[in-house]
């Protein structure tokens, strides 16, 4: 049963003899663009002029309800999302992701944190998605591996609105 569907049977009071979980799914087009950059250097952050930053790209960024789950798709990469504030507003949803991996000599140790904050409103008509991404390279070891702590840390504003069919 679509959102639109469970809506009215809610409103209606009418009950099916399945449960109506309201089940969606909604592409966005994002336009993400940088609003923070850093280097991560030994002797502390670097951070660029806005004038020296890439130009903003546009994503194909989907987010879907299933069930109690939450699924974000940003491009090809999924990630499972939590809503903030389930009662008042479970549109606005996070997600946190970390990976780490080691080289020798050393080993140097590389950990990219990356996470978002979004508002998805999936009505065809007004619906947006706004919000912020964060991510976090930073390699860190021994002599062996330069000097270190090195990396980079970036920031972006978020804006999409709804594409494709509802």
């Amino acid at each position: 049963m679509n959102v639109r569907a469970c809506t009215w049977a809610a409103v209606l009071g009418v009950t099916t003899l399945g449960a109506c979980r309201c089940d969606s799914f909604r592409f966005y087009d994002v336009v993400r663009d940088r609003v923070e950059e850093c280097d991560i250097l030994p002797q502390g952050e670097l951070c660029d002029e806005p004038e020296g930053f890439a130009p903003p790209v546009t994503e194909v960024w989907a987010v879907e309800h299933a069930g109690d789950e939450i699924r974000v798709y940003v491009d090809e990469e999924v990630w499972i999302a939590e809503p903030q504030n389930p009662e008042d507003n479970p549109s606005f949803v996070t997600a946190n992701k970390v990976e780490v991996s080691a080289r020798e000599p050393g080993p140097c140790t590389t950990t990219r944190t990356r996470s978002f904050e979004i508002l998805a409103t999936p009505d065809p008509y007004t619906g947006t998605l706004t919000g912020e991404i964060a991510e976090r390279s930073i390699l860190i070891g021994p002599e062996a591996c330069g000097e270190t702590p090195t990396g980079l840390r970036t920031r972006a504003r978020l804006d999409g609105v709804p594409t494709g069919a509802p």
